[in-house]
């Protein structure tokens, strides 16, 4: 077992005390030391409780200032001792003991089978064993041979599981048509761009970063963790930048796929592998509005994905199209600078309130993550369980609900009043943009978007929204149907991407010699969002079906896939296996339960519209599932499932 190093100065350990989180100091208490003292009625925290409207619970724990003190005072000297000592540190709690401690610090049951997935969140359990294992055994010290994978894609799925590919000694090159890697977070750069899922649980389970700078920080930093990832797996030589894909097809006699690729001079190649794994995202490729005119426009447009810095916006009039994630981050900072913005709404979203949404990560806390023993695996497992779950309920639709069209449930429109409350609150002065600014539709019909003072910017008298529909864009600027025309300087289009299109657009032939686009349509179906029959070996990783919006983080879901398609690989690694394809009625039994269970969702509700769906109304983007309930479905290999050639 590795030995308890604790560096610093009693001061510091002082001072980390302050800024920590009591329930979870009171885990690694009883971790390292098995006393249950801590876990007795004197200490037992209140329950965890987000304010009425908000994804973002309170976790504290509610203790007076002295229980509080009694806390850290016992918190410091056992870690002053653990510093002194440097004793071996104990090892991971038992799913019985886990399912103790965070039943207490959480102030409500939780069950052994979401305790199982707890466990392997913040690494007290190696999930990747569950392939190492049989992969080492095969291989008897050997190296994998003859077989090797493309991944498309060299952002946060990509690196994933590239991450592991290198670990298991399988041979792979990654291909990624920009200059960097990271994804969304090199292509976008727009004005305050960043991540609406807490910092310290949108990171790799495998490399937490304990050094953010906020708890929900922007663009450069999280640009800069999947570069350093890059760097720290040493995925770099088996990289190719600004390198497309521009079609594959696979070869039954070979059981190759070919995959042709064009560079940053045009110039072209066929590639060929075992197995190729799409880590394309569904937020890749930006989408351009359908509006009369667009190109008449005589100053600057440009979409938010694409942003053009070296437009001065300074005392301009700017028009904002859209009020997705995207045009919420930006306005404000927008709006301070411009001499005017409009904003031109087709449809308002639900906001969530967020306190912490600017404010940086405590000093104290840092210095817990990065050196107190087991802080950072319990901070981890207590954020998980607070910011995943806890928010179903209210998404699944009631169908005894007297009010069905406003919300799917009781406690779903409880956030409905509440959220509408807020918007009231927040626009102040100019509270007769309330009825404009509140959807429709049920909350959770569309993901939350974090508010950033979206309300209150949308109350400066710089800003105007415009409700009224678009007509055209003229040379001059942006006509509505009322026969308005707003002139405006500048136009930034944020109109979210090309979502539906799964892989485009690039051309993929499977064994039938039918392109997945013709199978698809705008209807894409894949085996837990990964597999699809007729295309052996490809392997999808934020595929159809499988995007959040209750909560939680797409890398934990990426992750679950990336467990799954680890554990095909090794299988045909050790089996010698040429090919697996899906079976045909597996997919469609499992896609038939994904719309069966998505009608009685918030997002499958008849009165959403939104790009979650294709035009006969089906949901092809988002899981049906809890976070839970998806890393179950993902956690094992079921073989019968594939058709397997040897």
């Amino acid at each position: 077992m590795p030995i308890a190093d604790i560096p610093g100065t009693d001061t510091d350990l002082r001072n980390a005390l302050l800024d920590v989180n009591l329930p979870t100091l009171l885990m690694v208490m009883v971790h390292l030391t098995g006393d249950e003292q801590w876990m007795s009625d004197r200490y037992a925290p209140a329950p965890i409780m987000a304010p009425e409207g908000s994804l973002f619970p309170d976790d504290s724990g509610g203790y007076s200032p002295e229980i509080s003190e009694e806390i850290r005072t016992a918190a410091f000297e056992l870690l002053s001792r653990f510093r002194r000592e440097r004793p071996e540190l104990p090892s991971p709690p038992t799913l019985q003991k886990m399912t103790e401690m965070m039943t207490f610090s959480t102030a409500e049951p939780v069950p052994e089978d979401y305790i199982a997935m707890l466990l392997e969140e913040p690494g007290f359990v190696d999930r990747d064993e569950q392939w190492r294992k049989p992969l080492q055994e095969s291989l008897n010290g050997g190296p994998v041979a003859d077989f090797n994978v493309l991944i498309v894609g060299a952002g946060m799925s990509g690196i994933c599981i590239a991450a592991k590919l290198r670990e298991a000694g399988i041979l792979f090159t990654i291909l990624d048509k920009n200059a960097a890697v990271g994804g969304t977070w090199y292509e976008n750069t727009y004005p305050d761009c960043g991540v609406d899922t807490p910092n310290h649980i949108y990171s790799y389970s495998f490399e937490r970063n304990p050094n953010w700078s906020g708890y929900f920080s922007k663009r450069d930093e999280l640009f800069a963790y999947f570069e350093s990832c890059a760097d720290k797996f040493g995925l770099r030589d088996s990289l190719r930048l600004q390198t497309e894909v521009t079609a594959m097809r696979y070869d039954e006699s070979s059981a190759l796929w070919h995959v042709d690729v064009k560079t940053s001079d045009d110039s072209g190649e066929t590639l060929t592998a075992n197995v190729v794994i799409s880590a394309v995202g569904q937020l890749s490729r930006p989408n351009l509005p359908d509006i009369e005119g667009l190109d008449s426009f005589q100053g600057p447009l440009f979409h938010s994905a694409r942003w053009q810095h070296e437009v001065d916006l300074n005392d301009k009039r700017v028009a904002v199209v859209g009020t997705g994630c995207s045009a919420v981050q930006l306005l404000p900072k927008t709006a301070e600078i411009a001499a005017k913005v409009s904003v031109f709404q087709r449809t308002p979203h639900w906001i969530s309130p967020n306190r912490d949404y600017y404010r940086p990560v405590e000093k104290g806390l840092t210095w817990a993550l990065n050196y107190i023993p087991y802080y950072a695996e319990w901070h981890r497992a207590r954020m998980i369980f607070s910011f995943s779950d806890r928010a179903w309920p209210a998404v699944n639709v009631d169908p005894d609900w007297k009010y069905p069209a406003r919300a799917v449930n009781e406690a779903n429109d409880g956030m409905r009043e509440a959220l509408t409350a807020y918007i009231s609150e927040q626009l102040g002065d100019r509270a007769a943009l309330a009825p404009k600014c509140t959807p429709s539709f049920p909350v959770f019909g569309k993901r939350l978007v974090v508010d950033n003072n979206w309300y209150g910017t949308l109350a400066r008298e710089n800003v105007d929204l415009v409700t009224e529909g678009i007509t055209r864009i003229t040379p001059l600027g942006i006509e509505t149907i009322d026969g308005k025309l707003h002139e405006v300087d500048v136009i930034v289009v944020a109109t979210g991407f090309k979502s539906n299109l799964f892989l485009w657009p690039m051309e993929i032939v499977g064994r039938s010699g039918t392109s997945l686009a013709e199978r698809w349509g705008d209807y894409p179906r894949a085996f837990q969002g990964t597999t699809v029959p007729d295309y052996p070996n490809l392997f999808c990783l934020y595929g159809p079906n499988t995007n959040i919006v209750h909560g939680g983080s797409i890398i934990y879901q990426v992750e679950c896939q990336v467990h799954y398609v680890m554990q095909c690989l090794v299988h045909m690694i050790e089996s010698r296996v040429r090919s697996m394809e899906v079976r045909e009625e597996v997919n469609d039994e499992y896609n038939d339960q994904v719309q069966a269970i998505s009608k009685t969702l918030a997002w499958g509700h008849p009165d959403v519209n939104s790009w979650y769906k294709n035009s006969q109304g089906h949901v092809v983007n988002n899981s049906p599932f809890s976070l839970h309930r998806f890393w179950e479905v993902n956690h094992d290999l079921e073989i019968d499932d594939y058709v397997v050639n040897e």
